[in-house]
């Protein structure tokens, strides 16, 4: 009986141990991917895939936590349908040859991606509070990776762009300055997140010094969706984390005007033209000249609901396609859509309605819907700012397509859950 009793202890403290180092592996990998993201995002994807493989033992081994919390599920099981309904949907409608297959290929990567976040957000909900090195640990590369991703894009623009930031659109490790500037924001969110978790005197100045060079690196891509959008996310996270302390927040609106001001003097031209180029795109828009980067938004949103309208039980790229050129004829101002019918409408909602008809736009609403729910809940500003990301760039393009814009998005719902404090962890668990 005692050595019945030795045995059973042994196998317990293997067992312990043997999880133990996978928590360890699954974090490991999780910060890596983070790391690598922005610059090596196909080999990114990788260690993203191996975290989600390390993912499942985790959520086996602390299944009855979720039990007991059944609304840590939500978020997972939104991301899982929505990603499920992106796979089928290629299966169904996908044809060998076809010449829209590359843009088939992006929202099969998508939807993988999705699930892979689903288990890997799971897995992190089933666990108790990080420990106190882990944390540490998660922070500083966190923080680290901004600043970097920050030195590495004004690198790029003085040596590759000859310091002229109207010629040049700082890429990183991305095939579009774009997509760069959505994935910098999700980088500089957490970043953002992870400095207010310091908890040192240094905080604030930390902060603002990193709102600083975080809108300057946005800025150097020129792109104006992420130009007018992070800086409110950022705002809007240090207000929801100093929420009761009016004091601080008077002070810091005050310093975050006047910084915004002193980071974008440098940068100051490329504002002046992006802004020239908007109110010339919006003179021909309404000319019926829908040939132009915010024209051709609009006609694509356009396009998306009118192509939807026309089989709302979803379609395939070469339906939309030839549907979207027989409605040109007779609507002209559509013909800014035509340019990207081998790619994408620019719009989450309206692509989705296109080509998923009504069921996969409601399960994209459910995802948006639970993510802002699930933030609420636990109080998690991070998380809520981060879906606020993905529905805000959803408006004007797409961030769960792809194998890139896809990867950063769902990689930064993880860290909402990795970098939110211990005590919200622990109490979401009671």
């Amino acid at each position: 009986m005692p050595d019945s009793s030795v045995f059973s202890l042994h196998r317990s403290q293997r067992k312990d141990a043997f999880f133990k180092a996978v928590d360890g592996l699954f974090l490991a990998g999780c910060l890596l991917t983070l790391v690598m993201a922005l610059i090596q995002p196909d080999q990114a994807v990788k260690i993203f895939i191996f975290s989600a493989i390390l993912s499942l033992p985790i959520v086996f081994h602390n299944y009855d936590r979720l039990l007991k919390n059944k609304r840590l599920l939500l978020l997972p099981l939104a991301l899982f349908s929505f990603g499920l309904v992106q796979i089928i949907w290629v299966a169904i409608f996908k044809q060998q040859g076809s010449p829209f297959t590359a843009a088939y290929r992006s929202y099969q990567n998508g939807g993988k991606n999705l699930i892979f976040a689903a288990f890997m957000i799971a897995a992190i909900c089933s666990q108790p509070a990080l420990s106190l090195c882990k944390d540490r640990i998660a922070q500083y590369v966190t923080i680290a990776t901004g600043f970097g991703l920050y030195c590495w894009a004004g690198y790029q623009l003085y040596t590759v762009g000859g310091a002229n930031p109207l010629a040049y659109r700082v890429p990183l490790g991305f095939e579009f300055a774009t997509g760069t500037a959505y994935a910098l924001t999700f980088i500089a969110l957490l970043a953002s997140q992870a400095i207010l978790n310091l908890r040192s005197t240094l905080v604030i100045p930390l902060y603002f010094i990193h709102f600083a060079l975080s809108a300057m690196a946005i800025v150097s891509t020129q792109t104006r969706a992420a130009i007018l959008v992070y800086p409110v996310l950022c705002i809007a996270l240090f207000l929801l984390n100093y929420r009761h302390n009016r004091k601080v927040l008077f002070g810091a609106l005050t310093s975050f005007i006047i910084l915004s001001l002193a980071a974008l003097i440098p940068l100051k031209p490329v504002l002046e033209q992006r802004y020239a180029e908007f109110k010339s795109d919006i003179t021909a828009y309404q000319a019926d000249n829908s040939n132009t980067s915010i024209g051709a938004r609009f006609a694509m949103q356009k396009a998306g609901l009118e192509t939807g309208k026309l089989t709302p039980w979803g379609e395939s790229l070469e339906q939309r396609s030839a549907a979207l050129t027989d409605l040109e004829k007779s609507d002209p101002s559509l013909s800014g859509a035509l340019f990207f019918v081998n790619v994408h409408l620019h719009n989450e909602l309206m692509d989705t309605f296109s080509l998923k008809g009504v069921p996969g736009l409601i399960l994209l609403l459910l995802l948006y819907a639970t993510a802002v729910y699930i933030a609420l809940n636990q109080r998690n500003a991070l998380l809520l700012m981060v879906t606020g990301a993905i529905i805000a760039y959803g408006l004007s393009d797409m961030v769960l397509y792809s194998k890139a814009e896809s990867l950063i998005s769902t990689l930064a719902l993880c860290f909402a859950f990795i970098l939110v404090s211990g005590a919200m962890r622990e109490q979401s668990h009671e």
